[in-house]
């Protein structure tokens, strides 16, 4: 049955949307088509007649412009025709000198003219300007209108002639004197330049392509280009054109697709034309009814996709609500099977309009519903998993409402976390709908959490246990060397073993430090301590400590020290450690015989660059980002044959930038060598310190009698290390009294005063913090702890306790010394 209706349907459906196009096609097309009729008939020939109509009236006014300029200059000329000087002139007994007299009074106050002569009646030239004596009494003048103006009462324009005078194309405007008889004594006349006329029409503005002519009685042209005086002859076709013009009285000619206006310039036999290409003239038109076209081609093809259009929504319409109808099942299925709880609460009874499954189980676990209620039939007070309070301050002023990670205990008395959020929905008018309540359980993430930081904190105690006890063996073995060193300095075959454990044990030391300097980087906790700082001699001390094994590898090592401002505010240590780093990089990649170069100079009076290059085995360039990464260095197989952790280069990096500055590398790959720059930013050289008084040597510190020499407290828990530090502080002058635990030491310190504390923090009975509270608060004694906790945080804690200093192990002893003396009273 369903079939049969969508069956009998569909047709019915495709028959309306038949007719709904029908409709829009006919009601948009039939006005478009009506309108292109027009525009085709009288539209466009109304127009073009309009059109012809202002040509003809510009025409008419040109052909008046020029009628008028030539009827002014006539008007002087009929003005002296009657004048009785004039005639005078005539009758005098010499009226040649009479005629160039009288012409050079008259000419200069008319400036509309270019000319005047006065001519016998036979045509013989009596005078003129401009004066030509060659020209006197002879017909040469006259001849171009001598018989047109004889017997004429008003006056005669000639066709267009070269002025016999200069050759300047020009017209004469000439009338007869009549005696007293009546009787014609002589002409008189006045000349005008073509190209005075020229200059007054060259000021009009002329449409598009169009040109304007002036043709004189006899059909010569006035004007060639830009309206300057014609030249050229007049051709046999110009001559048939200009009699078609002047038979034609419409005053519209058109020939060779051009259109020809024209207009007699009044009492002078001349013709105003002006000729404009037909396509030119009529563009306006065809403009007008190119943009009606277009526009009516754009309301049919609006009119076909609206009607398209409209077909289509019929058609969409149940694909629409079955759509809409798909989506509301997809929306509540998603909502019901999100882990996260979404509610929507009514802003005036504050009950529940809709809520998804996760709600209703998170409302019964951690709030107050009961398990048989559904979450529909309860309220926001009765949920209880947010404050009473926070829904009105949502609803009041719109600030959505949040709690983080809020412990809630559930009913079997564990304690969760959830995120509760509360947010006011409006619609499009500003409507509030409704408050979204939003509940995620977060309990596993706050869980794996505080295990990550349980376990990043069992990291970090590890490793500081792992250096403490990494350490403590080799304060004994350095002791000992020393000890050995000192006992035995000139036997060369002793001296040598000794040094390869000396080195090979402050390498050690230094690994460990390293693996420190990475964690402290890493948890942003790398501690500087600031001052003005020579690069310079910096770099020498570097410099030093690599001087061995420059020189037993054979290297040859160059300084070039140009920066001529070499002061920084750095941390002399650190920065050190990134020279040392940096030289040692170069002196462990690079083979016997190569060179090192360390250079320095000046960028700017702010910035110093210190360059060193060597010529060892260079870096690939695929691995030129990763060599400052912590671990790298370039490939597994340089990391076998040269050994080390690829520390070196990524803390020299984290130093660098500590301190403002920048570090590159550059290479051009494999055996060519690498150069590692380092910028920093300069300061001031500090002012000349005043002279450190001298410490006392070794010699003079023995020299003293047992009772003056300082009595110091040393105790370590392991009894190597007492036995070592024992030794060489004794052979530096020293009286050492050892203890093992801090209830030894509290039982020395009470039988003896000491001048000095020296001990390790772990103790077996207590720690190294609670002995030297406890000493200071009996006497002020000053102290030094030694221990293989070297993080930032135990340095702290040994200042609070009320250490002076704090030494890592192994112990330098040259540094142990030098912290004793600075304690020492003097």
């Amino acid at each position: 049955m369903a079939q049969e209706q969508d069956q009998h349907w569909r047709p019915r459906s495709r028959f309306e949307r038949v007719n709904v196009v029908l409709s829009i096609l006919i009601a948009g097309w039939v006005p478009v088509i009506f309108m292109y009729i027009i525009s085709y008939t009288i539209l466009s020939s109304t127009l073009e007649s309009r059109i012809l109509r202002d040509r003809q009236n510009f025409v008419q006014l040109i052909a008046h412009l020029v009628g008028d300029d030539l009827g002014r200059s006539a008007e002087i000329v009929g003005y002296y025709q009657t004048n009785p000087a004039v005639v005078n002139i005539f009758t005098s007994r010499y009226p040649d000198l009479a005629a160039k007299k009288w012409l050079q009074e008259t000419y200069f106050s008319h400036p509309r003219i270019d000319g005047m002569f006065l001519t016998t009646a036979d045509g013989r030239l009596l005078g003129s300007i401009p004066d030509n004596p060659s020209l006197l009494l002879r017909d040469e003048v006259s001849k171009s209108w001598i018989e047109s103006a004889r017997g004429k009462n008003n006056v005669y324009v000639s066709p267009v002639h070269p002025r016999v005078s200069d050759r300047r194309l020009a017209t004469d405007l000439v009338s007869p004197v009549h005696g007293a008889d009546g009787r014609e004594i002589g002409f008189i006349g006045v000349s005008v330049l073509v190209e005075r006329i020229g200059r007054r029409l060259s000021m009009l503005d002329f449409a598009d392509q169009a040109e304007c002519q002036i043709i004189d009685q006899n059909g010569t042209i006035l004007f060639g280009r830009n309206f300057n005086p014609s030249t050229g002859a007049v051709s046999m076709t110009d001559h048939e054109l200009t009699k078609k013009i002047r038979a034609n009285k419409r005053g519209h000619v058109e020939e060779n697709e051009t259109i020809y206006s024209s207009s007699p310039v009044e009492a002078t036999g001349w013709l105003t034309v002006v000729k404009q290409p037909k396509k030119v003239a009529y563009q306006p038109v065809r403009d007008l009814v190119g943009k009606m076209i277009f526009l009516g081609s754009w309301l049919i093809l609006a009119t076909a996709i609206i009607a398209w259009l409209t077909g289509k929504f019929y058609r969409r319409q149940s694909e629409a609500a079955a759509r809409i109808e798909r989506e509301v099942v997809f929306t509540d299925k998603i909502l019901a099977n999100m882990p996260s709880g979404i509610a929507l609460v009514d802003p005036a009874s504050r009950r529940f309009l809709q809520a998804n499954e996760a709600f209703g189980q998170i409302a019964r676990r951690f709030g107050d519903l009961p398990a048989e209620r559904e979450i529909r039939e309860a309220t926001y007070d009765e949920v209880n998993l947010a404050p009473p309070d926070a829904i009105e301050k949502v609803l009041s002023f719109g600030t959505p409402f949040q709690l983080v990670e809020q412990p809630l205990v559930d009913r079997a008395g564990v304690t969760n976390f959830v995120n509760v959020n509360l947010l006011r929905l409006q619609d499009s008018k500003q409507t509030v709908q409704g408050v979204l309540f939003l509940v995620e359980d977060k309990t596993r993430d706050v869980r794996l959490r505080r295990e990550l930081i349980s376990a990043n904190a069992a990291k970090d105690q590890f490793l500081a246990l792992l250096s403490h006890e990494l350490r403590n063996p080799l304060t004994p073995v350095i002791a000992m060397v020393c000890e050995l060193e000192a006992r035995a300095p000139e036997e060369e075959d002793l001296r040598q073993p000794l040094e390869v454990i000396r080195r090979n044990v402050e390498l050690e030391a230094r690994l460990i430090d390293d693996l420190l300097d990475v964690t402290r980087i890493a948890k942003g906790k790398l501690q500087l301590t600031f001052e003005i700082t020579s690069i310079h001699e910096t770099l020498q001390r570097a410099y030093e400590i690599c001087f061995e094994d420059i020189r037993q590898n054979n290297l040859h090592f160059d300084f070039r020290l140009r920066a001529e401002h070499d002061y920084v505010n750095a941390d002399p240590a650190r920065l050190q450690q990134v020279f040392w780093n940096l030289i040692k990089n170069g002196v462990k990649f690079t083979p016997g015989g190569g060179q090192i170069v360390v250079e320095t100079r000046n960028l700017d009076d702010e910035r110093i660059e210190i360059r060193t290059t060597d010529t060892g085995i260079g870096i690939e360039p695929g691995k030129m980002e990763k060599i400052f990464n912590a671990f790298e260095q370039g490939q597994s197989a340089i990391s076998r044959r040269f050994g080390g952790l690829g520390l070196g280069l990524a803390i020299s990096k984290a130093m660098v930038k500590a301190h403002g500055g920048t570090i590159t590398v550059a290479s051009d790959g494999l055996g060519k060598g690498a150069s590692f720059s380092v910028v920093l930013n300069t300061v001031p050289a500090p002012v000349e310190a005043s002279p450190v008084l001298p410490v006392p040597s070794l010699n003079d510190r023995k020299a003293r009698s047992g009772e003056e020499r300082p009595h110091l407290l040393v105790v370590d828990d392991h009894h190597d290390t007492c036995i070592g530090m024992k030794m060489l502080l004794e052979r530096r002058g020293y009286q050492i009294t050892l203890a093992h635990t801090a209830g030894q030491a509290i039982e020395q310190a009470q039988q003896r005063k000491f001048d000095l504390l020296i001990s390790d923090i772990g103790l077996p009975d207590r720690s190294g913090y609670e002995l030297m509270k406890e000493l200071r608060a009996k006497n002020a004694m000053p102290g030094i702890a030694l221990s293989g906790f070297g993080m930032e945080n135990d340095i702290r804690k040994a200042r609070a306790a009320g250490f002076s200093q704090h030494l890592t192990k192994p112990i330098n002893f040259d540094r142990l010394d030098e912290a004793i003396q600075s304690l020492l009273p003097d």
